[in-house]
């Protein structure tokens, strides 16, 4: 069994199937599309065109809906001549084509492909299955971004968490205050770390997502089932905005985009009117280009003491009745999620970002442990995203993260019984400080990605170094950079697994 991640169900049935050119396809009018890239993947592997036909008894390959399967879910069923693909939408059917591609060795040149016969019954474990990929802090376009699409569709992940802005660099063009992009988006150096030491290099750094670009990338990535969550993280992290509006700052003294990695004390003026209308601006213009369910907030990290000595910020403090900087954040949090709820979207920010004021439709990502008995319980009372920074942020080595980490996670680890239908998913993380191109992006991630897949997919990962080859064997074929370590032979991976473990 080839599938990658692991189906809840797979049985063997006695027999083969092969498809060569006289094979027909029936499909049903809802599945046209995916029927279409199932015959493009068959022309691509073996040279020849499957032919659809009206007639359902002419035909070898049969694509149905039946609307009690659930959502994401499929039935593949190959018996006496026949595959029949079966989902209640289109997603299901999108995964159900990805399976087959595995099964019958899609990526791979041949005169006809076979299959031996089975059933496959496969849904979701968990309806958020992502990856956050930073291009703040070094900035990745449209091809990169879309290299990385396809990978995770291959793999079943459903949503790309894309953070735009951050210290160190603003990477989304805004109409309305064009100098994001001419200033908030040029970076005249970065901080190198090597062997324990940092120094500041003079080597500027630019870049940014046009409103064209983010267009194409929404188009492609629904063509492979993956929506693209859009991050604004404020108020802290936003320094490189405030180098091109410093007005919005409780200064007013910020003059370039940050060069350190770490996090500026400079954050957006929680007491200036203007702040307000300008993050709702941006936030306009981010919701009319991702149709997201879900804006990113942020929330992290936020150094208040700023806040302290600001006038405008204890103005606003007093007008709230409250000594508290911790509300003053949830005040500014609540002010644009009611402005993104109006817009149809939710707001997620991360743990540490929480309050005992923040809103319940907020739904929190849980990336850093949670301490205290109130804040857990805050948690524990919202919807969650499960991404632990120990196990799932792939910028750093494998040493530090390894595989095997990464397939030992259990999502639903300090959760209650009575809590885990709050979960909403599994989302990795890749952070770009020290990933400034493709080759040292793609060797973190693969074949991390597929560990992330098979632990958000399913419960069990069972002959997951074996199922992995055929992928690596893919990278290879499409010239990605991945961590060859793993490309093992597949008794050979299960021995060493079995003696000592993952520990690449």
């Amino acid at each position: 069994m080839k599938i990658l991640p692991l189906p809840q169900k797979f049985e063997n049935i006695s027999g083969s199937f092969r498809i060569d050119g006289n094979a027909k396809m029936f499909c049903d009018s809802a599945f046209i599309g995916q029927a279409e890239r199932l015959a493009d993947l068959v022309y691509a592997s073996c040279g020849f065109f499957l032919q659809f036909t009206d007639v359902i008894d002419e035909a070898r390959i049969i694509f149905a809906k039946d609307a009690g399967l659930s959502a994401e879910g499929y039935v593949i069923m190959i018996s006496q001549g026949v595959v029949t693909i079966t989902a209640a939408d289109e997603g299901g059917c999108f995964y159900a084509v990805e399976s087959l591609r595995q099964m019958f060795n899609l990526d791979v040149k041949q005169e006809f492909v076979s299959c031996s016969d089975c059933y496959v019954e496969d849904s979701p474990r968990f309806a958020y299955r992502g990856i956050m990929l930073d291009v703040a802090r070094h900035f990745f376009g449209v091809d990169a971004i879309k290299k990385l699409i396809a990978l995770m569709s291959q793999v079943k992940l459903n949503v790309l968490h894309l953070h735009l802005t951050d210290d160190q660099g603003f990477r989304l063009q805004i109409d309305k205050y064009p100098l994001l992009t001419e200033i908030a988006s040029v970076r005249d150096g970065s901080e190198v770390r090597k062997n324990g030491e940092s120094y500041i290099n003079d080597v500027p750094h630019a870049g940014f997502l046009t409103k064209d670009d983010v267009r194409e990338l929404v188009t492609f990535a629904a063509a492979h089932n993956v929506e693209i969550v859009p991050e604004i993280d404020l108020p802290g992290h936003f320094a490189a905005a405030l180098a091109a509006y410093p007005e919005l700052s409780c200064t007013g003294s910020v003059t370039e985009v940050r060069k350190k990695w770490s996090a500026s004390k400079n954050i957006l003026c929680a007491g200036n009117d203007e702040t307000y209308r300008f993050v709702k601006d941006i936030l306009d213009e981010v919701c009319e280009l991702f149709p997201s369910q879900y804006v990113h907030l942020g929330g992290e990290q936020v150094a208040k003491d700023r806040w302290c000595n600001c006038k405008l910020c204890r103005e606003r403090m007093s007008q709230l009745k409250t000594d508290s900087l911790d509300e003053l954040q949830t005040y500014m949090i609540e002010v644009f999620r009611t402005h993104l709820e109006a817009k149809g979207k939710t707001v997620i920010i991360r743990n540490d970002g929480l309050t005992k004021g923040t809103h319940s439709d907020v739904v929190v990502q849980s990336w850093t442990p949670v301490k205290g008995r109130a804040a857990r319980k805050n948690c524990r009372s919202r919807r969650t995203i499960i991404s632990p920074r120990r196990k799932l942020h792939f910028s750093h080595d494998y040493n530090d993260i390894p595989v095997k980490r990464i397939l030992a996670l259990d999502p639903y680890r300090g959760i209650r019984k009575s809590d885990r239908d709050k979960v909403l998913g599994v989302e990795g993380a890749i952070w770009t400080q020290d990933v400034e191109d493709e080759d040292v992006l793609f060797y973190l991630l693969l074949p991390r990605l597929d560990a992330l897949a098979e632990c958000c997919w399913s419960k069990k990962h069972k002959d997951f170094y074996s199922r992995l080859q055929p992928r690596l064997a893919y990278y290879e074929s499409v010239g990605l950079n991945y961590n060859r370590k793993f490309a093992r032979k597949p008794v050979e991976a299960n021995r060493e697994d079995a003696q000592q473990g993952d520990t690449l």
